[in-house]
């Protein structure tokens, strides 16, 4: 579980604590498991849709996916194109940025 006041920095060292290269994905992808509760709202490309779930199937260079719900669909995309408000997941969001040298 996610501190409230928990910096990017301490995000993630405490999820990558245990994980070399590319294991980092699959720690933030169960991060995301522990510590958000779903469906929460978001938005892709300005479309409201629900963030169902995150996974990583092994492609790093996809990196992240995000499971979204509209219109009664199953729809993917990458996390990185989701905006949601402030909130854990954001921190959360914020913190793979980081982890993946994009912020």
């Amino acid at each position: 579980m996610q501190p409230d006041n928990e910096t990017v920095e301490q995000i993630i060292e405490r999820v990558t604590v245990d994980a070399y290269g590319d294991e980092g994905y699959w720690s933030f992808a169960q991060a995301f498991e522990d510590d958000i509760g779903f469906p929460l709202d978001a938005t892709l490309a300005g479309v409201a849709v629900q963030l169902c779930g995150v996974e990583f199937d092994g492609q790093t260079q996809r990196g992240l996916v995000a499971i979204l719900k509209l219109d009664a669909k199953t729809h993917r995309a990458s996390l990185l194109d989701l905006s949601v408000p402030r909130c854990p997941t954001r921190s959360l969001i914020d913190a793979y940025r980081r982890w993946l040298g994009i912020t």
